[in-house]
């Protein structure tokens, strides 16, 4: 299992938000996470809520509005935590993971 722990511990500095904000990406052959938050201008604080995005990996477009009934948009904001394991989990197996490092 995917945990929050994890998506913190794999974050690295936002580039565009000169350091105060984090960013996590990571997923399998086809799709990728994109999590961010903890700055201004992003829909998170990066400890309790969210941004999350899902791109297809093929085509590079966001496909987040498959995976979550939450939202029709290109990403979805201030999710909780616990929200954001499930959706990953039901997603990504973790034995499928692939890290951006």
């Amino acid at each position: 299992m995917i945990t929050i722990d994890d998506i913190k511990k794999w974050s690295k500095p936002h580039p565009v938000t000169k350091g105060d904000g984090r960013m996590s990406r990571f997923g399998n052959k086809n799709i990728e996470f994109s999590i961010v938050g903890g700055a201004r201008g992003l829909y998170g604080n990066f400890e309790k809520t969210f941004e999350v995005a899902i791109f297809d990996r093929k085509t590079n477009n966001f496909v987040t509005h498959f995976f979550s009934e939450k939202n029709d948009g290109d990403v979805i904001g201030f999710m909780s935590s616990e929200e954001l394991e499930k959706l990953v989990n039901s997603v990504i197996k973790r034995e499928d993971l692939s890290v951006e490092k």
